[in-house]
Parts: structure tokens; C-alpha cells; sequence
């Protein structure tokens, strides 16, 4: 994981050539070198993006309770573009992520330890849309603006999601969310971090790491689908800021 001070939230990527544009290099290069070659080419340099940025300043406590006295809270700040199911064959290849966010700087060391004991981070999840949809699914906008609600973690805002269409995608063992990464506990200040997921790779970090693994998750990211990005607070009295994220994800076609 990557992270710096700076403002405002570039892609990750530079360039993001759409599924159009991926096609027609394809097809010209077919013209002058076999079709699978063409192919091998085109997944070197020229696969398309989907990127989505979302730039908007918020505080998330831990206002939720439970019996046992746990505080949590759960908001859907990003949603991802939907994959292309045009008729395509797509495989999405690599997910790249990046927060901009402040924790309250309780501590002074920073690095890894400033890690150690952080209770703000970001979770993704995958949803796929509801084979029935239902009156006012809120398509029409962002489901980051139709859902301003917030919830104890992401699966309580299950009938919410189902009510705009959407449900979640779980993996064999039944998770719906991915950390993707924790905040420093160390700096007050906004620091922007990076967080990159490769199909059929893990990340090399280990459980007490300040990112997620994200193992398993492009391989049930399918045409049609969309990726999620939530903000998460587990502390009572604590507050995740955030002011921006971005989601760019890279597929291939077949």
C-alpha cells in the first residue's frame, strides 16, 4: 500500500482506453499479424478500464450499538461502473482502489505501528443486479447518492440494496465484504492510499497488515456486476474522514 498527502485524488492508471477503443486496435492489428497475436498485444497495453472518482467530504462515527456494547458503522461511498454484458466475453484482470481519508492522529508513530490498533478502514463488495427489479430502482443516479443511509456493517443494508435492485455476490464461505484497507491511527492529516488486486494473485501482506488480500474477488466479478466501496468505523466516539476514492478496474477480452 501506498500512501501521501497530496490533493486532489488522481487515477491511479493514465490511461483508460475504453472497450471501443480496445476493439478497434484489435481489429487493425488483426489485419497485419495473426488474431492471436492481435490479442496478445492488446493485453500488454491496450486492455480496457472502468475508473470511477467520487470527491466528497464526510465524517463517519460509530454511532450504532449493540448489546454488547460494540459500536460500528457502515456507508457506501463509491460504486464502480458496471461491467460490461454487451454480449462480451469480459475477465476482469485487476482492481485498483484509493482512498484519501484522516483518522484522529491519536498516537505518534508512524509506519506500520500507526496501524497496529486503527478502527477505520474501507471493505468492497461485489452486487449483482436482482434478476427481478423492483419499481424506483434508483438507477437513474449513482447508488452512492441513492442510498444515503448508513447501517451497523455492509450486509444490514441488504433490503436496502435489494430495494434499488442490487444484491450482493458472496464468496464460499459466505463473506459479501473485502477489507481493503485501514487507516494510520498516527496522522491527522488526509493521506492518500493505494491498494491493488491482481486476478488469481494474493497480495503479499499478512493479517495484521493495513490492507486486505482481496483474494478471491475479481474471480466473482462477472458482466453486469458492480463493485462497492464502503466506508467503516468500529470504535465508538472514533470518525473515519473522508474526502475522496476512486475504483479502476482493468479487464481483457477473450
Amino acid at each position: 500500500m501506498e500512501s501521501s498527502a497530496a490533493s486532489p485524488l488522481p487515477f491511479a492508471h493514465p490511461f483508460h482506453p475504453t472497450l471501443s477503443d480496445a476493439e478497434e486496435v484489435r481489429s487493425i492489428l488483426e489485419h497485419k499479424v495473426p488474431p492471436e497475436l492481435a490479442i496478445q498485444i492488446v493485453s500488454l497495453g491496450y486492455n480496457p478500464w472502468l475508473a470511477k472518482r467520487r470527491a466528497h467530504e464526510g465524517d463517519y462515527y460509530a454511532d450504532y450499538t449493540k448489546p454488547d456494547a460494540k459500536h460500528c458503522v457502515a456507508s457506501l461511498y463509491l460504486t464502480s461502473e458496471c461491467i460490461p454484458n454487451d454480449g462480451h466475453r469480459v475477465v476482469p484482470q485487476r482492481i485498483i482502489f484509493q482512498t484519501s481519508a484522516a483518522y484522529q492522529g491519536y498516537i505518534t508513530s508512524d509506519g506500520k505501528d500507526g496501524f497496529l490498533n486503527s478502527h477505520t478502514r474501507f471493505d468492497a463488495s461485489i452486487l449483482r443486479p436482482l434478476s427481478s427489479k423492483v419499481d424506483g430502482t434508483g438507477q437513474d443516479v449513482p447508488l452512492e447518492e441513492a442510498l444515503s443511509d448508513t447501517w451497523w456493517d455492509p450486509e444490514s443494508a441488504t433490503d436496502a440494496l435489494k430495494e434499488k435492485g442490487w444484491e450482493f455476490v458472496a464468496a464460499e464461505d459466505g463473506r459479501t465484504a473485502w477489507r481493503v484497507c485501514n487507516n494510520s491511527e498516527a496522522l491527522a492529516e488526509y493521506q492518500d492510499y493505494k491498494v491493488e488486486w491482481t486476478r488469481g494473485a494474493q497480495a503479499a501482506t499478512e493479517d495484521d497488515e493495513p490492507l486486505g488480500r482481496g483474494e478471491g474477488f475479481l474471480e466473482l466479478l462477472k458482466p453486469g456486476y458492480i463493485v462497492v466501496l464502503w466506508v467503516r468505523t468500529g470504535l465508538r466516539c472514533w470518525c473515519n474522514k473522508v474526502r475522496a476514492a476512486t475504483i479502476e478496474i482493468e479487464y481483457e477480452l477473450p
